[in-house]
């Protein structure tokens, strides 16, 4: 856990800043490739890039902030202060997806085609935030007993919370997700002849993964909505089983209003 990389005097780079510009410079990178061969205009789709990210980590950022209103109450100016975490990821993907259409459509793009150019580089991202995550040691695991359990330093919260037992490294379960969905995506990306079914297959996989990573994680009282045993149901779960429900009836209609013909 290194939540912060560089501190010298007033300046300090905090790990999840770093991966989050990582994120974006390798996503860009990734994405401006594949606009270039499918034949997008690069600056158009640069903005469209940022209108993204500035939209997911504002909505992140307030889906947070509605969830644990009470603590905000007390000091609102800490709704900026995102260097001490609290993201929440469903509320970043739905703003993101919302403005990264809205901007595509709007600067004459494409909008599906964009969509499905920059969906590896989306998946390559989560890897790279959840690293972050790992680093700031937030996005903790719960205790568990097998061998590759971390215990995180006694200033961190999983400490505060479990004191020096192991808990489930469930940031870099989620990295590995993430770098795994991308090595699917980016291999198989030829294979979607339909523009916009790569981008609901990725949204659909992403949620579908998900569901089984968060019992590894550690949930506040309140975002858990039924307890089965040693499992928790989340809210963080019926999001995905939502996002799987609407991705999947997304990918039908886009192939079933496809054309009989359609370009790769």
């Amino acid at each position: 856990m290194h939540p912060e990389v560089l501190h010298i005097g007033f300046l300090h780079l905090r790990s999840y800043g770093l991966m989050m510009a990582i994120a974006f410079v390798v996503g860009t990178f990734l994405g401006l490739r594949e606009a270039r061969r499918l034949g997008l205009d690069e600056d158009k789709v640069v903005n469209v890039v940022l209108v993204t990210l500035v939209a997911s980590v504002f909505g992140a950022r307030m889906l947070y902030v509605l969830e644990h209103l009470g603590e905000f109450r007390r000091e609102w100016t800490s709704v900026l202060a995102l260097w001490q975490g609290g993201l929440t990821l469903y509320g970043g993907v739905v703003a993101g997806t919302f403005a990264g259409l809205v901007a595509a459509r709007r600067m004459g793009l494409p909008v599906w085609v964009t969509a499905d150019a920059l969906t590896p580089a989306f998946a390559l991202g989560t890897m790279f935030g959840r690293i972050g995550c790992f680093l700031n040691g937030c996005c903790y695991g719960r205790p568990t007993s097998l061998p590759w359990g971390v215990v995180f330093p006694p200033d961190s919260f999983a400490a505060v919370e479990f004191g020096g037992q192991p808990v489930h490294p469930s940031q870099l379960y989620a990295a590995f997700a993430g770098l795994l969905l991308f090595a699917i995506l980016q291999s198989t990306r030829r294979r979607f002849r339909v523009p916009g079914v790569m981008f609901w297959t990725f949204i659909l996989l992403f949620a579908l993964v998900r569901i089984p990573l968060d019992f590894t994680r550690t949930w506040e009282s309140d975002a858990v909505l039924m307890r089965t045993g040693v499992l928790d149901l989340t809210e963080s779960q019926l999001m995905s089983l939502g996002m799987i429900l609407f991705g999947t009836l997304m990918i039908l209609r886009l192939r079933r209003a496809a054309p009989t013909t359609t370009v790769s």
